[in-house]
């Protein structure tokens, strides 16, 4: 029924449903509700001067005009127990967090064994024999071409010096 009512106002609607859509509203209080909103939409689209957008002027205005009630303050009646409450539950809240932290930062005490074992350490050879020079060429050969040359720098030579040294060697 609010789209007859929005048709009505628009003067959209024949007359046997002007008719009907009237005695709705003489009848329905939310219909006459919506007839009042939709009224106030059209004014407030047509900037109507009823309805101008300085509302926070008229709202103050409106709001100097009513009177100002003084009330009493409320009297508080605080106990004992009401202000110690709080304060011995911060004097413990700093307590436990002083505790944690001092536990934290406390020096651990370390228990050294009497006697230490040596470990003996034996050396076991990983070959029996050398790599053959047909190896070292090789090694040096895919050094020479490997992608690691882009890196720059001194260790790529190293490896490739002291593999010629040892083999020179024997």
């Amino acid at each position: 029924m609010k789209t007859d009512i929005s048709a009505l106002l628009d003067g959209e609607l024949e007359h046997a449903e002007t008719s009907r859509a009237i005695d709705a509203l003489r009848r329905d209080h939310d219909l006459q509700e919506a007839w009042n909103t939709y009224h106030l939409i059209g004014d407030v689209l047509r900037n109507s001067p009823e309805y101008s957008p300085n509302i926070a002027d008229r709202v103050m205005a409106l709001l100097e005009k009513e009177p100002v009630q003084f009330a009493p303050s409320a009297q508080k009646n605080r106990s004992p127990l009401s202000l110690a409450f709080p304060l011995a539950a911060a004097v413990m809240g700093m307590a436990a967090v002083g505790w944690v932290a001092l536990s934290l930062n406390a020096p651990q005490k370390v228990e050294l064994a009497a006697k230490a074992h040596q470990a003996s350490e034996v050396a076991v050879p990983v070959t029996d024999k050398a790599p053959s020079s047909a190896l070292k060429d090789y090694l040096v050969a895919h050094q020479a071409h490997s992608p690691h040359r882009g890196i720059q720098g001194v260790p790529t030579y190293i490896r490739t010096v002291s593999e010629i040294r040892q083999g020179n060697r024997q």
